[in-house]
């Protein structure tokens, strides 16, 4: 009977692992799960569409025939391309949501993941060769961080901490801030601008000329005339719905609006950060006025860098005029204040002096 117990105690002692192997397994699985988590966040982590701002930078290239550059920046805006430009989106909705009903919001978060990176995958394919072909450039494209001429537009919700606090349902709110990011990227869009960043509960968004098709007064006429209203009226439509749906539901009803910034200058972009993780993204005055701007405009208004005007060569705008104080650029900015929404009227604009451009 001792010899029994011996004999199967010596067998346990066998089979069992090092106190050190477990721990390196332990830390091996570890690490193994970590970069698999961090794999994934990269893969579908919002980035510009490489390839028109590859087009962009590649337009402007003094061998890049005149022609062939506005075509370039043509086409996409194009309503039958921009059509068609929305199929996959809507593709992947209409499966994610039916994967939700049949099998969970798991399988509805597996097509999105799975469809993001497929996305970013053929984006970089296709921006590949051309790519390749800048190389030899004297224009470093978007190889490396390069100055440009751009208009910097901000955007950021008035009261959404407040919102928060309301309705105290995280859950309601990702869907919520998805629907709203989702309507100002848009309107971005729409009027040829490129997202390069999300903060939260705003965005910072470029515009080139290059991908406009026009000159620097033009581009910037069309964003505080149409863009800045377009943005203020999408947002309006959209908080109306949310208070219908506060109201059917027994919520409160939380003030909120959105604010724009607005400024032109040169900036520095390209891609920038850390060795591996670099993404686009752009650095300047003209970035940090217009974040700036975004913050002190009130709900409904957009606030436009005066000095701006005079960049693009426009006439000084017949309209009130803010004075906001930055202890940041150490320095007193004077910004045009347009109010668009909440009390906007729909009457039409006489700010801009006759006879257009200058």
């Amino acid at each position: 009977m001792v010899m029994t117990h011996r004999v199967c105690y010596s067998r346990s002692v066998m089979l069992r692992w090092p106190d050190w192997l477990e721990r390196r397994w332990e830390a091996a699985a570890d690490r193994v799960a970590w970069v698999a988590a961090r794999e994934a966040v990269e893969a579908v982590r919002y980035q510009p569409p490489h390839l028109k701002l590859l087009l962009a930078c590649n337009a402007c290239q003094p061998e890049v025939p005149q022609g062939l550059a506005r075509w370039l920046a043509e086409t996409p805006a194009r309503p039958a391309v921009r059509q068609l430009s929305r199929l996959p989106h809507a593709a992947v909705r209409a499966v994610a949501s039916r994967a939700a009903q049949w099998f969970g919001p798991t399988a509805s978060a597996v097509v999105r993941f799975s469809s993001g990176v497929t996305a970013a995958a053929a984006d970089r394919m296709s921006a590949g060769p051309l790519e390749h072909r800048m190389r030899a450039s004297i224009h470093p494209g978007l190889l490396v961080p390069h100055p440009h001429d751009v208009a910097v537009l901000a955007v950021d919700m008035r009261g959404f901490s407040e919102l928060t606090r309301a309705l105290d349902d995280t859950q309601y709110l990702s869907t919520m801030i998805e629907e709203y990011l989702s309507a100002m990227t848009r309107v971005v869009e729409e009027h040829r601008g490129v997202v390069f960043q999300y903060t939260g509960d705003g965005l910072l968004a470029l515009f080139l000329p290059e991908l406009a098709a026009a000159p620097p007064a033009a581009l910037f006429e069309r964003l505080v005339r149409d863009t800045s209203r377009v943005l203020h009226r999408e947002f309006d439509t959209l908080h109306a719905r949310w208070r219908d749906d506060w109201h059917a539901n027994g919520r409160g009803a939380v003030p909120i609006g959105l604010g724009v910034g607005l400024s032109y200058g040169r900036v520095t972009m390209g891609f920038i950060g850390a060795s591996g993780k670099k993404h686009f993204g752009a650095l300047g005055e003209a970035v940090n006025v217009a974040a700036l701007l975004c913050g002190e405009a009130e709900a409904g208004t957009v606030l436009v860098d005066h000095e701006a005007f005079g960049r693009v060569h426009l006439p000084p705008l017949r309209t009130r005029i803010v004075r906001v104080r930055s202890r940041k650029l150490r320095r007193r900015l004077e910004a045009v204040s347009i109010r668009y929404g909440g009390r906007a009227g729909s009457e039409p604009f006489s700010w801009f002096p006759r006879g257009g451009h200058v």
